[in-house]
């Protein structure tokens, strides 16, 4: 059998595209395969981060309930920080008090005579830094009322 001229290069540049298809297929599994352990990874931390920022919460309403009413529970807490066992830097970012009588967030309440002590907490709990791929952040904020005892 005669292969002609115009048949001699063929079988060449089919295996270099063949090969060049194959390349592409791969490399876009290994990205595919690299981007969804990333977001697994994150997805996790993120996890991580919202319980070690409701654990600093749950810190802060022990120490603001243990507080006497007539010190503002705030001042022993406002700008606290600490480092969790699993590195989450958690911050109380900020904390307002309302007790009895004192300002707007008293005159909605029913009962705002005396008691009950209305707080605002907001804390973030984070880990590594702004800018680096596995950097995670969560912020909670929850308001609560105690009346002292």
């Amino acid at each position: 059998m005669k292969i002609n001229n115009y048949q001699q290069g063929m079988s060449l540049v089919s295996a270099i595209f063949i090969l060049v298809a194959l390349s592409a297929i791969g490399i876009a599994m290994v990205t595919l395969s690299t981007t969804t352990a990333t977001t697994s990874t994150l997805n996790i931390e993120q996890k991580r981060a919202y319980y070690a920022a409701k654990s600093g919460m749950e810190w802060a309403i022990k120490t603001i309930s243990t507080t006497s009413l007539a010190v503002s529970s705030c001042t022993n807490i406002s700008g606290i920080s600490f480092t969790s066992k699993e590195g989450f830097n958690i911050i109380v970012d900020s904390c307002s008090d309302c007790s009895a009588g004192g300002g707007t967030c008293c005159a909605t309440q029913v009962a705002c005579t005396s008691s009950p002590r209305v707080t605002t907490i907001k804390i973030t709990a984070s880990k590594g830094s702004i800018g680096e791929i596995y950097h995670v952040s969560r912020t909670i904020q929850t308001t609560t009322s105690y009346d002292g005892s």
